[in-house]
């Protein structure tokens, strides 16, 4: 709701402007309201049966395997969700982060906030946000609804892992184990793995379900594992292995900004062909270096990208040359779009530099698509 006032003083005319928007509810409303722990509903987006901490991202049983920057990253939650159904008029989170983690160039409800998602009509559509006001947060994320059996998926946050999260449902009302089959794991609809570095992690999102691997999930109605690791995509080959013990239909390599020509040399030949051979069945996607718009003045830049992409075009020609058939390289030309204006800070993505990606990388995944 806009309101508009005018005043008159000395002959010159002051327009003051109030805008009122909607706000995520104080605790207060939610007293009366049940909240039932996510262990009792369905999560998805973990990859491994047994993690190596509560809701996080490794397996336990490599554990000692990660380096600790790996181990800590691991305990961010991103890529994880869960799916319920409600016919709860109001849906409110009431969640616990690991860190209370803050970034000056991404937004608290991406690092650590849930965002929320609805099922209508076969698509996915957006909900609402719920917004972190502390290590411990309460609110409502959408209200006044029909009272009708919906579908929901909510992401955790990004950067910034969880120690409890609860779904929130008014007095009398249902909630359980999703309806819908889409985004959960079947035997015909297993995950799609995604490898890389902090954009793959979901780096600068604002808010947790606009990560490009979320976002491709619900283009594909098809979980998805989110395995980016902010700065540390360097092609460690534990993550190879964990990656190789997934049950998935496809894995994209999204790594290359965290890496050389010369960690390409040494590294990903290692890494790409334990998958390959340990998963003959599953697709390898290659995903060049993202084009950064700082690469068209910045000619360090624009040569380190060269070097790096023409190093990466020549392992693929290798491997293809020794036979393995299952891996598509993907050209990162125009991924993100030409105008330069997809990012946070010349590197991460904003939402429409997300938005962007998915929709390039759909074309060759689209084929998962689960009807």
């Amino acid at each position: 709701m806009t309101k508009l006032q005018t005043k008159v003083k000395t002959g010159v005319i002051v327009l003051t402007v109030w805008i009122t928007f909607p706000t995520v509810a104080v605790s207060q409303k939610t007293d009366n309201m049940n909240f039932v722990s996510v262990d009792k509903l369905m999560l998805i987006g973990q990859g491994f049966a047994e993690s190596h901490v509560k809701y996080g991202r490794l397996p336990a049983a490599m554990e000692k395997e990660f380096r600790p920057e790996l181990h800590y990253l691991g305990t961010n939650s991103a890529g994880i969700a869960v799916r319920f159904s409600s016919n709860s008029t109001t849906i409110a989170v009431r969640w616990t982060v690991r860190n209370d983690n803050t970034m000056n160039h991404m937004a608290p409800t991406g690092i650590k906030g849930l965002d929320l998602y609805s099922l209508d009509k076969g698509k996915w559509h957006y909900a609402g946000t719920a917004r972190p006001t502390g290590k411990t947060s309460v609110g409502i994320v959408v209200q006044n609804l029909s009272g009708d059996m919906r579908d929901y998926i909510a992401y955790f946050p990004l950067y910034d892992g969880v120690e409890s999260v609860e779904i929130g449902v008014v007095q009398d009302a249902v909630i359980g184990k999703p309806v819908d089959n889409r985004l959960t794991k079947r035997r015909e609809a297993k995950p799609v793995v995604f490898y890389g570095t902090s954009i793959t992690q979901g780096g600068c999102a604002s808010r947790p379900g606009m990560a490009y691997p979320s976002i491709l999930g619900r283009m594909l109605n098809r979980e998805t594992v989110n395995l980016g690791f902010s700065g540390n995509g360097k092609l460690d080959f534990s993550l190879a292995e964990a990656i190789s013990r997934i049950d998935a239909e496809a894995v994209v390599i999204d790594c290359l900004p965290n890496n050389t020509a010369q960690t390409v040399r040494d590294s990903a030949y290692r890494f790409i062909t334990h998958i390959a051979k340990a998963k003959p069945a599953m697709k390898i996607f290659m995903l060049e270096n993202p084009e950064y718009p700082s690469a068209r003045f910045n000619l360090k830049v624009r040569q380190r990208i060269t070097e790096i992409n023409k190093e990466w075009k020549t392992l693929y020609s290798t491997l293809k040359k020794e036979g393995f058939r299952q891996i598509v390289y993907v050209n990162a030309h125009g991924l993100t779009g030409s105008d330069g204006e997809a990012t946070v800070d010349g590197v991460h993505f904003t939402d429409l530099g997300f938005l962007r990606y998915a929709e390039a990388l759909f074309p060759y995944l689209k084929k998962y698509s689960v009807k």
